[in-house]
């Protein structure tokens, strides 16, 4: 009687065991299934993230260029800056040329007649401001007022008087129009060129204000007219300058 009540024992632990073996396997699936749609997900957000880097890497790329090419735009206004600034000294000497041209306390003339035309100097006796084959008036590319001579680097190079280049590379070139306009028909405009009033732009000179004695009033001079010397300074990386100066 005792083995049979060991047999009726052990028959259910066969079971129970059966049982704990058959939830352990169903346990190793499931894991594995799980295992597998993390390593799929993972293998998806590794995949977006590597598109987003490329975007940001692409945009951080344009704009590293778009820094380079405004600081080498700074770069150019500020050098072309510097050589408009280093135009002004020649121009000046070009103004005290024209000076001495024109009159004797400045170590001249060389203009004999100044009421005729005198290429040797690159001198005119009459000045038309509203021909448009003359002056530069509108022009998108030039300031108004330059002269057509002037108005490209091959036509002043044509001009007769010519400045030799200074160390800089600055090439100078200028002309000298008398402030008269041929246009307008004036009393004074009798044409023999004779600057008057009213087609030439006059001034009095400047008196030093002395007179002799039992002289009632000053002496006043008679009034002359006003010649503008415009110059062209063709500089360093096609840089280009124009400055202008009134004479009398």
């Amino acid at each position: 009687m005792m083995t049979a009540r060991i047999a009726k024992v052990s028959a259910p632990l066969k079971r129970a065991s059966g049982v704990i073996h058959g939830v352990t396997l169903s346990s190793r699936a499931a894991a594995n299934d799980a295992g597998a749609g993390l390593g799929t997900r993972m293998a998806r957000q590794r995949g977006v993230v590597l598109f987003i880097a490329l975007i940001v890497m692409v945009a951080m790329s344009l704009a590293a260029i778009a820094l380079i090419r405004s600081v080498d735009t700074t770069s150019q206004v500020i050098g072309n800056l510097a050589f408009r600034q280093a135009s002004i000294l020649p121009a000046n000497l070009a103004i005290e040329d024209a000076a001495s041209g024109l009159f004797v306390d400045a170590g001249g003339p060389r203009i004999a007649n100044v009421t005729a035309d005198d290429s040797t100097q690159n001198y005119f006796a009459t000045h038309k401001p509203d021909d448009p084959t003359w002056d530069s008036k509108g022009k998108l590319s030039l300031p108004d007022g330059v002269p057509q001579p002037l108005w490209t680097k091959t036509a002043a190079a044509g001009l007769t008087r010519q400045l030799p280049a200074d160390g800089a590379g600055n090439t100078i070139t200028y002309i000298v129009e008398r402030m008269c306009n041929p246009d307008v028909v004036a009393p004074g405009n009798d044409g023999t060129g004779k600057a008057s009033e009213g087609w030439c732009d006059l001034g009095t000179p400047k008196g030093g204000g002395k007179h002799t004695i039992n002289e009632a009033a000053a002496f006043n001079f008679p009034p002359q007219p006003f010649y503008r010397v415009t110059v062209r300074v063709d500089g360093p990386q096609n840089t280009v300058s124009f400055l202008q100066a009134m004479l009398r």
